[in-house]
């Protein structure tokens, strides 16, 4: 006995049971699944246990909380507990911690005693379990005290990934109004904000803002103050953090900005994207990635930890799987050369949207495999999925389905942050209903995925995650041999030069890109087997990205590429 009780000691232990006559445990055995999770040893005694076991177990396993429930009359729930504490106060090591469960009747006669430090009655989300079992703090009102930064609130909820969604409506006060209702209803880690384009491109050049299409894409925010409205409304409930986009010109008087007043969680910027190229920025496409790239260093260097959302906006154009990869890869690189410690990866599953779900998980699988051989002590990647857009029904029934049902395949690669495509989104901007509502739905998939061990990989998905990488690092190790000056090629992968090089010479090329007046566009494409392949012009036959691409070298004046170079690059080490 005495051995057991030393053992015991050494662990972190819940005693949890329901007294007297109760009998109902399913709020309790959910309660026990989230507690394990977080790394619990959980004793639970069982159904109806009289008040006099549960302190013979309270002696034996000196736990470090005690977890009661009774869910009967309430009225019958008193002198149990008066037995409770009467012998409870004869023990020589009291427990630290007194957690009790009940419906709201008989919790409301459980606090008359003011001897528990929580209450649940039911229906609490998940972050409240948790910041009870993580032991947090409370303010002086009343609030608990959660991390307020990105990589410690990642940490903090571990092994549970964080959820975010966007959100912006056309009016300031109906968005801060939307916040504070999200905050308190304690579903939601980062509330994404979305800004109209007026922010976006014109929050330092007023005299250039559309006021008629103001509130367009989002809220209308205008000036310092309005950012910190928004700051100050989420200070309630589960205070979720604020992140923000780049913009689209400005980029470090922005960040500045967003640190300044809503301490942006993350920074969201593109390498070719949220340009003139397709018409969301002033900037040409050279111009953008040039200040994209010093964005990118002035977050590194002020630890701020990056998302470059570059890789799927070629996916979003139909472009195919080997691309994104490869720019997903790229991203990386870019990234680490810059001074970025934590890459936020943003995998958007279902884009295009007719993939199939074993295709989508080998694209992702690609991804993420070569970003992980870029890992170190000095870049951690962060991993976080998402449901594609253009994936969701208008039939709204149907979209929540879809949320379900791409959420589960998600969950494979344990992301550290879900991104909650509000299941509204077809149809109309999110609400804060809609965002809550899907918020809902992505959890109890989690909630059921994170009680199993599913895994889903077979040959084919294998093979294709294979291929996705090999045709990556061959258009990585490409790009070195873009470089036409001892300036390019000192560092070609941060190169805006060589970067613009990629898309002119159309080795980075999406199908929506056609007629555009700084990419090719001559990219065909199409669903081969569930997964989005080139296609031969002439053979109009699948073909992949090596082929692909070493026609376009051997056309291309401006280099004297040989098949001896082209054959050369399979074999060349990536960069790491």
């Amino acid at each position: 006995m005495n051995i057991n009780k030393l053992k015991f000691k050494k662990e972190k232990i819940i005693l949890t049971t329901c007294i007297g006559q109760c009998v109902h445990v399913a709020g309790t055995q959910n309660f026990i699944n989230i507690a394990e999770k977080l790394g619990f040893k959980c004793v639970f005694l069982g159904p109806a246990r009289p008040i006099s076991e549960v302190i013979e177990a309270i002696k034996l396993y000196n736990p470090e909380i005690i977890g009661l429930s009774y869910r009967l009359t309430a009225s019958t729930v008193k002198p149990l507990l008066e037995e409770f504490f009467k012998k409870i106060e004869r023990l020589d090591q009291p427990p630290g911690k007194l957690i009790f469960a009940g419906t709201p009747e008989v919790v409301e006669i459980a606090k008359k005693f003011k001897r528990f430090d929580h209450y649940f009655v039911g229906g609490e989300p998940r972050y409240e379990i948790i910041s009870v079992l993580k032991n947090s703090e409370t303010n002086a009102e009343g609030l608990l005290e959660i991390p307020s930064n990105l990589i410690s609130r990642i940490e903090w909820k571990k092994p549970f990934p964080l959820f975010r969604a966007h959100f912006g409506l056309p009016s300031l006060e109906k968005t801060i109004d939307g916040i504070k209702k999200i905050a308190r209803a304690k579903v939601l880690d980062v509330i994404s904000i979305a800004p109209d384009q007026n922010t976006q491109e014109n929050f330092f050049h007023p005299e250039d803002q559309n006021k008629e299409s103001s509130g367009a894409g989002g809220v209308p925010l205008r000036s310092s103050e309005d950012f910190k409205k928004l700051d100050k409304a989420r200070l309630c409930g589960n205070k979720p953090l604020l992140r923000i986009y780049a913009g689209t010109r400005d980029f470090i008087k922005l960040a500045e900005l967003y640190q300044k007043t809503i301490k942006n969680a993350w920074a969201a910027i593109p390498i070719f994207w949220f340009n003139q190229m397709d018409g969301r920025g002033p900037l040409t496409l050279k111009e953008s990635i040039k200040q994209h790239l010093e964005a990118i260093k002035w977050h590194g260097d002020h630890s701020i930890p990056v998302e470059m959302n570059d890789p799927h906006q070629w996916s979003l154009r139909n472009a195919p799987d080997a691309i994104a990869v490869a720019d997903m890869y790229l991203c990386g690189i870019i990234a680490k050369k810059l001074g970025v410690k934590h890459f936020v990866a943003q995998y958007m599953f279902n884009t295009p949207p007719n993939l199939s779900f074993d295709m989508d998980l080998a694209k992702m699988l690609a991804k993420n495999e070569l970003l992980l051989s870029l890992q170190d002590d000095s870049f951690r990647i962060i991993k976080q999925v998402r449901t594609g857009l253009a994936s969701f029904p208008l039939n709204l029934n149907k979209a929540k389905g879809q949320l379900a049902a791409a959420t589960l395949i998600q969950l494979l690669l344990k992301p550290d942050i879900i991104h909650i495509v509000s299941f509204s989104e077809a149809s109309h901007a999110a609400l804060p209903e809609d965002i809550i509502e899907s918020c809902d739905i992505v959890d109890q998939v989690v909630h059921r995925m994170y009680s199993s061990n599913i895994t889903f990989h077979n040959k084919q998905i294998e093979k294709r995650k294979q291929s996705l990488i090999q045709q990556a690092q061959w258009i990585i190790n490409l790009i070195p041999n873009l470089a036409k000056d001892p300036e390019e090629q000192r560092n070609p992968w941060t190169n805006p030069n060589v970067l613009t090089h990629l898309v002119k010479y159309g080795i980075f090329d999406a199908p929506h890109l056609i007629n555009n007046l700084f990419a090719k566009g001559e990219i065909k494409t199409d669903l081969i087997d569930g997964a989005c392949c080139s296609i031969d012009n002439c053979l109009q036959e699948p073909i992949n990205e090596i082929e692909r691409i070493t026609k376009i070298l051997s056309n291309l004046k401006e280099f004297n590429f040989n098949n001896l170079i082209i054959k050369e690059l399979s074999k060349q080490e990536v960069i790491n």
